[in-house]
Order: C-alpha cells, then sequence, then structure tokens
C-alpha cells in the first residue's frame, strides 16, 4: 500500500507539472471572442481589397480608352484642307453718258 501511496505522489509532481504547462498554453489560445475579431477584420480587409481592384479596374479603362481615342485620331494622316481659290474681282465698266 505504501507503494502505491508513493506512486501516485511521484505522479502528481509529474501531473502537476503538465498542469502547468497546459495552463500556460491555455492562455495563449484564442478565444471565440479573438476568432470573432479576427473574422470582422478579415471582412473588412476582403471588402477593401474589393473596393481597390474596381477603382483601379474604371480607372484602368478609362485610360485605356483615352489612349486609344487619342491614337486612333492621331494615326492616320489627315488630309490637307483643300486649296482656297483667289479671290476675282472684276472692276465694272462704268457707264458712259
Amino acid at each position: 500500500m505504501e507503494a502505491r501511496i508513493v506512486k501516485l505522489e511521484d505522479s502528481s509532481t509529474a501531473i502537476r507539472e503538465r498542469l502547468a504547462n497546459i495552463e500556460a498554453r491555455l492562455d495563449q489560445t484564442a478565444t471565440k471572442a479573438d476568432l470573432a475579431a479576427l473574422e470582422a477584420r478579415m471582412q473588412k480587409g476582403f471588402a477593401d481589397v474589393i473596393k481597390w481592384i474596381i477603382g483601379i479596374t474604371i480607372v484602368l479603362t478609362a485610360t485605356s480608352v483615352t489612349v486609344m481615342t487619342f491614337v486612333l485620331n492621331n494615326a492616320t494622316p489627315k488630309a490637307p484642307p483643300p486649296a482656297l481659290q483667289p479671290i476675282v474681282i472684276y472692276a465694272q465698266p462704268s457707264p458712259s453718258k
């Protein structure tokens, strides 16, 4: 019986050490509130990324349309304006009396 008690006392110290290790780890473990806060931050981050992607897409589309319009308007040489016809004024003879 004494041997069993000694063995139990020895194992109780080992159990206390293991319990202390578990409690130390438990302080570092995330709680439901921590996970909820993390999820909220992730959702906000995803929304911000989507906003940036949409904004950049709009800006790139507008820029590409502007550049293409400029290039296509200036790519072909324009025909020179037609030469103006000279203005000819004929002096009318004055009526004689």
